[in-house]
């Protein structure tokens, strides 16, 4: 969608000069690895930006007219751009776009279009969170994978619907998966498991929790919280 080209460019306008790789919840100025950013509120920690864009506006260093449809934001890590879209119903993908050039550096498919209602709104949702070498993507239909940054080759992968007989909601999986530490939190919904912790290196199952008759997974994506010290 016109949308998901617009935000690539902007996050690359805002991201060009970063130099190195960060994991979720660094303190890195420089880097969006994940939804919403390094810490996951919408702040950035960049200095130095302009108060006010120049008459003409910001010059257009590069752009990209074709990077599939969704929902997704892009995360920028070093000098690769990672997002999430899908062409048609059978094909939802991740891609690595270079920041100097837009060029395409891979591209691998993770599973199909979950709740295939319409055109408009059957589309990629989540956000891909980079940590490391490595990416965690789930898919509107609920395939978590692990990628390897550098190549784009699948580690892991998991169903949130077989493996842990997920319930999406009416617009199936949105959300954007957590890493914490050593583990990968997303929410498969239903009876079985609410919420699920994987182990991020291989992708077993630390631990999982469900409410009392299996609740729906929701659209919002978890964050960590430290109450009561």
């Amino acid at each position: 969608m016109k949308l998901l080209l617009l935000t690539a460019i902007a996050a690359f306008c805002l991201c060009l000069s970063a130099p190195s790789v960060a994991n979720p919840g660094s303190s890195s100025s420089v880097d969006w690895p994940q939804w919403r950013g390094p810490e996951r509120n919408g702040v950035s920690q960049e200095t130095g930006l302009l108060k006010q864009w120049p008459a003409d506006g910001p010059k257009l260093i590069w752009q990209v007219n074709d990077v599939g449809d969704g929902y997704s934001t892009p995360a920028v890590v070093g000098t690769r751009i990672y997002l999430m879209s899908n062409r048609g119903f059978e094909n939802e993908f991740v891609e690595a776009l270079s920041t100097k050039d837009g060029t395409p550096v891979w591209t691998t498919r993770v599973g199909n279009v979950g709740n295939k209602q319409d055109f408009l709104y059957s589309k990629a949702r989540s956000t891909p969170t980079v940590d490391g070498d490595f990416i965690y993507a789930l898919g509107s239909d609920g395939d978590l994978v692990c990628l390897e940054t550098k190549t784009g080759k699948i580690r892991w992968q998991k169903s949130l619907r077989k493996d842990f007989a997920g319930k999406p909601g009416v617009w199936a999986y949105a959300e954007s998966p957590l890493v914490d530490g050593d583990v990968v939190i997303v929410t498969p919904g239903g009876e079985e498991a609410t919420l699920a912790a994987l182990n991020k290196k291989t992708g077993d199952v630390i631990w999982k929790s469900a409410v009392p008759g299996g609740d729906p997974a929701g659209y919002a994506s978890a964050i960590v919280v430290q109450a009561g010290g």
